[in-house]
């Protein structure tokens, strides 16, 4: 390979097996020590080597695998002496005799086996990717159930708290007359800014909403939303942030269009004054 081409990544798998011959071997070394992005992938290379070998099963030796590994060893000898003596005999000079393996006994890095153990890693290596993309993405949902959970929790208790408040005045709503009927009822805290209410009303026909209305001792009426009877929040309550400090005078129920109005110009349905 030349230092402009990247080393393919079977090479780093076998590489990093220690299957590659020594002259490939060191020129690939030579390439990843100017080559930053191959060094990166030599090192996930080696990586995965070390979880496969976590991965495959581990089995004790036979008892007579030294026994047959040292007379293995000793024939080995045998040969490299009869070979140097036939050489010395034919008048050949004589040298210490290098054993080197014959070319067809060298494993090529072609090999099957070797091409199945980088499949196998490239088959491990896909797996903990996509185990680690299932577990974030539990992780990040369970951490969005969490969050809602402490979010549910923290309105709860803000409830439970304004409630039980001493200063959290009850006004009953009550119908006007003029055709519809209901009733209703309103609790209020000035200092903390919260009002809950409810109503028992008569379905409006289409484009028509029910509008509640704090009406302070000073000033306009404040808006503090649509009356949905269809639509409840906190089973049959409705919440409204008010500002704080505003002292009621009376709260009012109209009839108003679709998606409300600044300002009451509706029938009066129901009314509740302090």
């Amino acid at each position: 390979m030349s230092n402009m081409e990247h080393v393919p990544v079977e090479e780093m798998e076998l590489y990093a097996l220690g299957a590659l011959e020594e002259g490939e071997a060191s020129e690939l070394k030579a390439h990843i020590a100017e080559c930053g992005e191959c060094a990166m992938k030599l090192a996930e290379a080696h990586g995965s080597t070390a979880l496969l070998g976590f991965a495959a099963k581990h089995e004790r030796p036979a008892g007579t695998i030294k026994a047959e590994l040292m007379a293995r060893i000793h024939a080995d000898r045998e040969k490299e002496h009869a070979f140097a003596w036939a050489l010395h005999g034919n008048g050949t000079e004589s040298k210490e005799v290098k054993a080197r393996p014959a070319k067809a006994d060298r494993i090529p890095w072609r090999h099957p086996v070797l091409v199945a153990i980088t499949v196998g890693l490239a088959l491990v290596s896909l797996g903990l990717s996509w185990q680690n993309l299932k577990l974030s993405a539990e992780l990040a949902k369970e951490r969005q159930a969490t969050g809602t959970l402490l979010e549910d929790h923290k309105q709860i208790e803000k409830l439970v708290n304004f409630l039980a408040a001493p200063d959290t005045l009850t006004t009953k709503l009550e119908g006007t007359g003029g055709g519809t009927s209901g009733s209703g009822a309103v609790k209020y805290n000035a200092r903390l800014g919260i009002m809950v209410y409810t109503a028992q009303l008569p379905t409006l026909p289409a484009g028509k909403n029910y509008q509640m209305w704090l009406v302070p001792i000073k000033g306009e009426p404040i808006s503090e939303g649509v009356l949905r009877p269809e639509v409840r929040a906190w089973g049959n309550l409705w919440t409204a942030a008010v500002p704080t400090g505003a002292q009621a005078k009376e709260f009012l129920v109209t009839i108003e269009s679709a998606g409300g109005v600044t300002q009451p110009t509706g029938p009066t349905v129901l009314k509740g004054t302090n």
